[in-house]
């Protein structure tokens, strides 16, 4: 199985969550790519594998921004982008749609995994492939805070395949205030760590299955 893994902290090789993921999930047999917020330059990313969105020189526009984009985490970056001024939040999805497009293109996966339910899940969703997206509460709660990126969260999530919430009370959430009940994807409940592998791999199957009508 071919699988892209999007994730919205940073995406640097072999240190970050995605990686060591990734490298789970290549044990098992997947050929796994990954892309997300890199703070190394596209032209200087050398892991094959690896599509880094460097959005740093684009993050210069707002110090809030570019502090959330140093610190790296994912909480850090999707606290700030609903706080981003319309022209600065169009040059981030442009940056990520052209990196997430090229790593589809490169890759050709079955499947598009993205940790947290953020402007990058609202991307993957663009691409075509079957996408399942994680969920955690600071992830909704992140996107509640603007109008806007609420309903873009939300279209995301009423779109992809299969959702997974972080613990029962997520998954309450988006069945409540999230996504619509009669076109709801199914959700499932674990929480996103070292060891999840399986249970991604399990998603991203489902995922396929749906969007084939198994």
């Amino acid at each position: 199985m071919r699988l892209l893994l999007i994730d919205h902290g940073r995406c640097d090789p072999a240190a970050s969550r995605a990686h060591r993921v990734r490298a789970a999930l290549g044990r098992d047999g997947a050929v796994v790519a990954v892309c997300g917020p890199s703070s190394v330059p596209r032209l200087e990313d050398t892991d094959e594998g690896t599509f880094g969105i460097h959005l740093h020189d684009i993050a210069a526009a707002s110090h809030r921004f570019l502090d959330a984009v140093r610190d790296g985490s994912a909480g850090a970056l999707l606290a700030a982008i609903p706080g981003l001024s319309p022209r600065l939040l169009g040059s981030v999805r442009e940056t990520a749609r052209q990196l997430i497009a090229e790593a589809v293109d490169a890759t050709d996966p079955d499947a598009v995994f993205v940790m947290h339910a953020g402007i990058l899940a609202d991307l993957a969703v663009e691409t075509g492939v079957p996408v399942a997206v994680h969920v955690c509460p600071a992830d909704l709660d992140a996107a509640a805070a603007s109008r806007g990126m609420r309903k873009l969260v939300a279209r995301a999530l009423g779109s992809s395949e299969v959702l997974v919430a972080a613990d029962e009370a997520v998954a309450g959430r988006l069945r409540e205030g999230w996504v619509e009940a009669d076109a709801a994807a199914p959700v499932v409940v674990w929480p996103l760590d070292d060891l999840c592998a399986a249970r991604i791999a399990s998603a991203c199957r489902l995922a396929v299955d749906r969007r084939r009508g198994a």
